[in-house]
């Protein structure tokens, strides 16, 4: 095997305060940065494949602003525009990026946004340099609970209330590995680290600030570590129904949210990943790189028949004006924009992979992906190379709640997971 080469960059791209926030159903401004919003890139290259990731600290990045980056990555290093993924970590207290009830996208942070996500992958290229790659896992007993709560009238409610006489049970499972790689140079010195878990990154979600979030605070206290000149690329793994918040039974307080469990949940993160890359003793074997993709064509599910599970309650009159407004412009929606293109990528790094999708992914698919893989470390990253909202489970559909809702957050047929799964376990066995 030849040299393997990897580059990292990152780039602040924090605005002034004054934009509205992303990621509630009311209008939130931004007063202040509690910390920096960031695009952090990796390259990677072996032999005649490069393939770039830029992981930025946003709630998610439409296929137009997407398409547009790697266009311009195109013209400005020479490479495919498809080798270029942009991941959104799904922070909820960051800038818009589309229009729509409660916040309006500002043109001039869309054109710089996509502008600075271009650079860092450019210097990441640039930057590359021989390196040895390692990878691992860990384990975290909190963080990522199942959001859906199971009431005896066939209901499922996101977030619901545990101690209900009518509550039995969590609908679904939760994924606890934290996966790891990570770059070390010639002299031994790490350059990157990737870090991938599956939750809702979402422990401040509700404040008037720009926040990286959970991302954020785990890239500060691993830079502390290891180094302020390392980039961490965190990328949020198969989490449309998993959260900081605990739905156990009958808790009291939520200790992993808030600005004190921010805190709480950055260390507990981070400390896992310095344990996992500590551990990683052995460099990956022959890291040969492998790229594989699949343009899926997903239909627009038809709106709910009368009767049917749709909206049982709205938490505003402004929620309810924006799901009325679905409802009216649905049969547009179905014969304007279905099918939906929904990119899906696989990356093999020797015994590792990073399986990539466009979604808020239930993390049952997720667990079903890692089962068919056959890497020793399986990374999920959704969010990526687009996005076409929640890919809930057939049994989440037959329950409702938030997630099923029919808007422009969930549209596809409840099919959909089964495909992406489906076409990943492909690419699975194409790149390996």
């Amino acid at each position: 095997m030849g040299e393997f080469w990897a580059g990292f960059a990152e780039v602040d791209y924090t605005p002034a305060p004054g934009l509205a926030l992303r990621g509630q159903q009311y209008t939130r401004i931004a007063g202040l940065a509690r910390d920096p919003l960031m695009a952090n890139a990796m390259a990677l290259r072996s032999g005649e494949e490069t393939v770039v990731m830029v992981s930025v600290d946003i709630c998610f990045i439409p296929l137009e602003i997407v398409a547009e980056a790697q266009r311009r990555f195109a013209e400005r290093t020479g490479l495919s525009g498809e080798r270029l993924l942009i991941h959104a970590t799904h922070s909820h207290v960051a800038p818009c990026t589309i229009s729509y009830y409660w916040g309006d996208a500002d043109p001039a942070f869309i054109e710089k946004l996509t502008q600075d996500i271009v650079t860092a992958a450019e210097n990441a290229v640039s930057h590359q340099e021989p390196v040895s790659m390692f990878s691992g896992a860990g384990q975290l007993d909190y963080l990522g609970w199942n959001r859906r709560v199971m009431f005896a009238d066939g209901s499922s409610v996101m977030h619901g209330n545990t101690s209900r006489p009518d509550f039995i049970g969590i609908e679904g499972p939760r994924d606890p590995v934290l996966s790891v790689l990570f770059a070390r140079d010639a002299q031994g010195k790490i350059r990157g680290v990737v870090v991938s878990f599956s939750t809702h990154p979402n422990c401040v979600e509700d404040k008037c600030y720009y926040s990286a979030d959970l991302p954020g605070e785990v890239r500060r206290l691993l830079k502390m570590m290891l180094g302020n000149d390392v980039v961490v690329v965190y990328l949020t793994s198969a989490s449309g129904n998993t959260t900081p918040v605990i739905r156990e039974p009958h808790t009291p307080v939520q200790p992993w949210m808030d600005e004190e469990g921010l805190l709480r949940s950055g260390l507990l993160m981070a400390g896992e990943a310095a344990k996992v890359i500590a551990a990683a003793i052995d460099p990956i074997a022959d890291p040969e790189l492998r790229v594989a993709k699949r343009v899926l064509r997903i239909p627009i599910r038809p709106f709910p028949k009368k009767g049917e599970r749709c909206y049982p309650d709205f938490w505003s009159d402004e929620s309810r004006k924006y799901y009325e407004g679905m409802e009216a412009d649905w049969p547009r929606k179905m014969q304007e924009k279905s099918p939906v293109e929904v990119r899906v990528n696989a990356i093999r790094i020797g015994d590792t992979v990073i399986c990539a999708n466009p979604c808020e992914l239930f993390v049952e698919f997720g667990l079903m992906i890692k089962e068919a893989s056959p890497a020793r470390v399986t990374v999920l990253s959704q969010l990526t190379d687009g996005y076409v909202g929640y890919v809930p489970t057939p049994l989440s559909f037959s329950r409702g709640g938030y997630e099923t809702w029919p808007c422009g957050t969930s549209q596809l047929v409840p099919e959909a997971g089964g495909e992406i799964v489906a076409a990943t376990r492909e690419m699975l066995g194409e790149v390996f």
